[in-house]
């Protein structure tokens, strides 16, 4: 099992000790909205929307154990654990979930893109800065 963490600063003012280590995000973003469209991701799904063109993976059926999403003042955490990710995976799943948190996105189209299994319609893939391995159990 492998444990992947995103961390998004979601303020006005631009992060001084996270910078780097982090996505900044100004706009506020609706927490309510991103932990529904989380719930959507869990379980085996095919993952293809979230999906790198460059992915070697055999399968982009994937099961998703776990998303949650935790936050304390200023700070979004997104924790992700599953078996084994595609390329870009989480990334993308972020930038989806960041989609839904602006309301650029509604619960409806968001689950549309997921099962449209089109790389084309997901939204733009957060940046690497905020991504970490934390943890993997064997």
């Amino acid at each position: 099992m492998r444990i992947y963490k995103y961390i998004i600063i979601n303020r006005l003012s631009g992060p001084v000790v996270e910078k780097n280590k982090c996505w900044h995000v100004m706009k506020k973003l609706n927490l309510i909205a991103m932990k529904k469209g989380a719930k959507k991701l869990i379980g085996t799904n095919d993952f293809s929307t979230f999906r790198a063109s460059s992915c070697r993976a055999k399968s982009p059926i994937k099961t998703m154990k776990l998303v949650k999403i935790r936050s304390s003042k200023n700070k979004i955490e997104i924790e992700f654990r599953s078996q084994s990710f595609l390329q870009q995976q989480v990334r993308s799943m972020v930038g989806c979930l960041k989609y839904l948190g602006e309301e650029k996105w509604s619960l409806k189209k968001f689950e549309s893109v997921m099962k449209s299994k089109k790389r084309i319609l997901c939204a733009p893939p957060a940046p690497p800065e905020g991504l970490f391995l934390s943890r993997i159990i064997y």
